[in-house]
């Protein structure tokens, strides 16, 4: 394994991780008060619920697109206003 690779994290979770990231993990786990294991489960099962839930939504666009129900220039213009205003600060 690289010096680099903490031996530590990947006895916990089978993949090494960079010592930076190891320190990190640990790091943030003390402040959440977790142990590292529960915090290096929480990635996986976050990751897998983001996937989820984005693909739902794309499954739902794709309906609608099949369906031509496509949003307006002015809800556009409205959604693209709105993410430019959130930005500006």
């Amino acid at each position: 394994m690289p010096a680099n690779m903490s031996i530590i994290e990947s006895a916990m979770t089978g993949i090494p991780l960079p010592q930076d990231l190891s320190t990190s993990q640990a790091d943030l786990a003390k402040t959440n008060g977790q142990s590292t294991s529960d915090l290096g489960m929480d990635a996986p099962r976050d990751y897998t619920e983001h996937d989820r839930i984005l693909i739902a939504e794309i499954e739902l666009a794709i309906k609608e697109a099949d369906q031509c129900n496509f949003a307006t220039e002015e809800k556009v213009a409205a959604m693209r206003a709105r993410r430019w205003s959130r930005n500006a600060y």
